[in-house]
């Protein structure tokens, strides 16, 4: 299991988006508030269901956020990294978490208890406003899968999906860039509305065309143009 150690999780905190509003001394503040959790790979963070007991921020790792539809498909939302706050939405609003939170890889998070946490909310009136921006941007993002969906066709809603990975969490690997987040194509299929067999046969595709490669088991980007391209019809 990952160790991090009091300077990275500093550094955490303040590449968050929600707390990077924070001076080093109420960054240390925070960091005084929060406990370091740990949880393995595959291991639920948070169930759809569960009560309100606080927020964890992301140290290190990945996690995916889904839920299962009413016909027991397992749905991706969304994956955070670093920074991220997850479980925000319910310690707001007292309702129960709505979505599940699983561990990609193994994570360390800080948790904060939910009375902690609105306690920093009454006290400082920018992180509020800096939470309600990280509340919007989840929202239009969400909004704009939901508008691909209807709109756009697999491969644009794919291509576009890849390039915004690779943007969040992409690396330098040879001549291409690296998605450093291992996602199986069942989960780009539910990140996309799509199935994993129509997933896995555009995928051959770009790779066959010499689009898309492989690098320890994740997707490397080789041509963005034709993603780019790809993602925006004519």
């Amino acid at each position: 299991m990952a160790t991090v150690d009091v300077a990275a999780r500093r550094a955490a905190l303040s590449r968050s988006a929600l707390f990077q509003v924070l001076q080093p001394a109420e960054i240390d503040a925070v960091l005084a508030q929060a406990a370091v959790r740990r949880v393995g790979r595959n291991e639920f963070i948070l169930r759809r269901g569960d009560p309100s007991s606080g927020a964890n921020i992301v140290v290190s790792g990945r996690v995916r956020i889904g839920t299962m539809s009413e016909d027991g498909r397992e749905v991706t939302l969304g994956v955070l990294g670093p920074g991220d706050v997850i479980g925000e939405m319910s310690v707001l609003d007292g309702e129960d978490v709505s979505a599940d939170a699983t561990a990609l890889e193994d994570c360390v998070l800080l948790f904060i208890e939910r009375a902690r946490f609105l306690r920093l909310l009454r006290s400082d009136s920018d992180l509020c406003l800096r939470l309600m921006a990280v509340l919007c941007r989840r929202i239009r993002r969400s909004n704009a899968a939901l508008e691909d969906m209807a709109l756009l066709d697999l491969g644009a809603r794919l291509a576009r999906l890849l390039l915004r990975l690779a943007q969040d969490y992409g690396a330098p690997a040879g001549r291409g860039t690296r998605i450093e987040v291992k996602l199986s194509q069942k989960d780009l299929g539910t990140l996309v509305g799509s199935s994993r067999e129509k997933v896995n046969k555009q995928l051959r595709e770009w790779e066959t065309e010499d689009v898309l490669g492989k690098d320890q088991g994740r997707l490397v980007i080789l041509r963005p143009e034709v993603l780019n391209a790809a993602a925006t019809p004519v």
